[in-house]
């Protein structure tokens, strides 16, 4: 991957992404000599997702000899956490600080303060398995109460007696000076065993004691599970004689290794969804466009990412499941509606659509394994949008039989005034749609970008489906449909480059702090990075660092990131940057009042060379496969269906078309114009009327 390779790696000639969703499992493999891209989808597993892996590799049909990397997206993390089924985590702290994650900020985060059904939820580590030691650091950072003489056998004992599985090791002010917490956490691995033990510190070091407390006990809470996984995948790829290295999507957009995911699983959360926004920069770049909305829908949910000037918004303050998470990711916002996503009658008597999901097994009614609710998939069938003679990618057979039976089920809970199932199809949709327009609101209005300066990029199973109307919904003038669009997270985890992040608590008014002493911190961040990576395999040419600073007026909370550049920056222009960011997020700025910087942050790349991915019509002849009735609006219409893969660049098309490909079908409403670009994707057009 990275131009240091031995002969025999050079030989092998396959790059592969895998992105294991909640419902399908996509594989891309990119042929290095031929620059061809092969795809393959197969049901996820539940519980054992390395099978649905071996499964994609082992339809794709290439010699596992013969790949050169593998890089991996998993929800792992993040099903374990929703589902309560991580490690039973201890904690140790600081004396007097031991209910610091129940108490938190004092607010109910999650849930707004108008939601009153909204209950936090429990603390990771209940009360009695927070255990506290008398150590102290000062705000300052000048040891109190050392360490080096407290006896941690005891705590191990009773840890033990709980069947703990893994440790947290968590002090106040050990962002200042981690001296007591670095040596508590030596001294519990040298007593522990084989129970694993993390330090705040060693997953995030930044002020906050709640935030670093709670990351800390995510990573612990974690780290059994991901280790454990990631330990099965290598030991059935090696089996299979896969002699490759397997790299896994960090949520900072970058890759890790296998060893360092396993030591910082707080970092692999949205490592799925972080793929596809990846990929979708380099969809942008090939056609030319430098700002665009993702929209992700698969089968179980929907993620949608701001991609501005061709690079991804990190967020450094982040949310799962109401747990604060203080790590670098891709600010990506999610709700529960995919294609499996279920319609239901509230008690009120009114439809609802989601978050509850059919999921893989036993899936949408139409998809015969089972499932009887009706679903987002169910809707699409019922509405003439997906075929019924045809099988879908991966061999699914659809039936609208039992797609019209589960609607007439909850069309008789509905009662008198549910309308025919057809209708009530059409308002599953439109309640969806609804719900994904708000998430792209979220990711743009909300953080003061208007979204119709944007193009929407519709893409996972599902998206291309959707993202038309989603579009219409905001006024949104252009779609942009990738090739592979159901394929495309695995695109992006196939071009990812290693990352690696790094943060320094430093800082103060701009007035009182040294220019020099800033640059000489960012010197030193930098060095040690180009160091990390050049163990990675990275020569200098091929590594990349870039500079952001957290800045603040001061007496805020909350900060900004602003980049920067340490040999040429200058605190005017940093505090004008900072004062033009925030009128731009928040709608004004205080130039009057001072500017303090609060942290240094440093992202640094191992760059892989990036394949051209131009991809041309595969066979030649009339796109047109039928024409058949389609449900648009409020009555059905006579739509031409087409094959993608017989246009070729420069073809043009009006809606209302639906187009098929293998892993998605694109339903182009009426009043959209298509254009297929050069680089393979489907530019989509349409204006509004003032």
């Amino acid at each position: 991957r990275n131009g240091s390779v031995s002969m025999k790696m050079a030989d092998q000639k396959y790059i592969v992404g895998i992105d294991v969703g909640g419902t399908f499992t996509d594989l891309l493999c990119l042929d290095t000599e031929t620059q061809e891209l092969l795809s393959e989808k197969v049901p996820s597993i539940p519980g054992r997702q390395w099978e649905g892996v071996l499964g994609a590799l082992e339809k794709l049909g290439i010699s596992y000899a013969d790949i050169r990397a593998f890089v991996h997206g998993t929800t792992i993390a993040t099903n374990a956490l929703l589902e309560r089924k991580g490690a039973k985590t201890g904690l140790v702290t600081t004396d007097g600080f031991r209910d610091t994650l129940e108490i938190g900020r004092t607010r109910r985060l999650i849930g707004g303060l108008f939601d009153i059904k909204f209950v936090r939820p429990k603390p990771l580590v209940s009360r009695d398995l927070r255990l506290e030691v008398e150590e102290r650091v000062a705000a300052d950072g000048e040891v109190l109460k050392s360490a080096n003489d407290i006896d941690f056998s005891s705590i191990m004992d009773k840890f033990r007696e709980n069947g703990v599985e893994s440790i947290a090791v968590a002090f106040m002010n050990s962002y200042r000076n981690d001296e007591n917490e670095v040596t508590a956490m030596e001294k519990l691995q040298a007593i522990a065993n084989d129970i694993p033990v993390c330090s705040s510190t060693g997953v995030v070091p930044e002020k906050g004691e709640f935030e670093r407390f709670s990351t800390c006990v995510l990573n612990a809470y974690l780290t059994p599970v991901i280790s454990a996984y990631l330990k099965t995948l290598a030991g059935e790829l090696e089996g299979q004689g896969i002699t490759a290295p397997v790299n896994v999507m960090g949520s900072n957009g970058g890759v890790m290794t296998l060893d360092k995911a396993a030591d910082f699983a707080a970092g692999t959360f949205l490592s799925g969804p972080v793929g596809g926004a990846g990929g979708a920069v380099r969809i942008c770049e090939m056609a030319g466009v430098d700002d665009c909305i993702t929209f992700d829908m698969g089968g179980t949910s929907t993620d949608v990412a701001l991609i501005h000037q061709l690079t991804p918004r990190i967020s450094h303050a982040n949310q799962i499941d109401a747990y604060p998470i203080q790590v670098p990711q891709l600010d990506i916002h999610t709700i529960g509606a995919g294609g499996g996503s279920i319609a239901w009658v509230q008690p009120d008597g009114t439809l609802e659509v989601g978050p509850e999901s059919a999921g893989a097994m036993p899936g949408p009614a139409c998809y015969q394994r089972g499932g009887t609710e009706p679903t987002i998939s169910d809707a699409n069938l019922m509405l003439g949008r997906l075929p019924t003679d045809r099988a879908l990618s991966g061999g699914l057979q659809l039936s609208k039989e039992f797609s019209e039976k589960a609607f007439q089920d909850l069309a008789e809970k509905l009662g008198k005034d549910a309308g025919s199932p057809v209708e009530l199809a059409d308002g599953v949709l439109r309640i969806a749609v609804s719900k994904m327009a708000g998430a792209v609101r979220e990711v743009s209005v909300h953080r003061g970008f208007d979204p119709r300066d944007f193009a929407l990029l519709g893409f996972g199973g599902a998206g291309p489906m959707h993202v038309f109307l989603v579009a219409e919904e905001l006024s949104i003038p252009q779609v942009i449909v990738p090739r592979f669009p159901g394929h495309l997270s695995a695109l992006g985890q196939l071009l990812a480059d290693m990352r690696r992040d790094f943060v320094v608590a430093w800082g103060g008014p701009l007035d009182e702090i040294d220019i020099s002493d800033f640059r000489s911190r960012a010197i030193g961040m930098r060095n040690n990075a180009a160091e990390l990576l050049q163990e990675d395999g990275f020569s200098k040419d091929r590594r990349e660092h870039s500079f952001n600073v957290d800045m603040r007026y001061v007496g805020q909370s909350f900060t900004l990131s602003i980049p920067c550049d340490p040999e040429t920056a200058d605190w005017d222009s940093l505090r004008e940057a900072f004062h033009n960011r925030h009128e731009q997020t928040f709608g004004r700025a205080d130039r009057h009042s001072d500017v303090e910087i609060v942290n240094i942050r440093l992202f640094s790349l191992g760059l892989i060379d990036k394949p051209a991915l131009n991809f041309t019509a595969e066979s030649g002849g009339d796109p047109v496969i039928e024409i058949r009735q389609v449900w648009f609006g409020d009555g059905w219409i006579d739509c031409p269906i087409m094959d993608r893969t017989k246009m070729a660049a420069g073809d043009g098309f009006q809606g209302p078309i639906i187009i098929e490909e293998a892993g998605g079908t694109s339903v182009v409403p009426p009043g959209w114009t298509i254009t297929v670009h050069a680089s393979g994707s489907l530019d989509c057009r349409r204006s509004y009327d003032d």
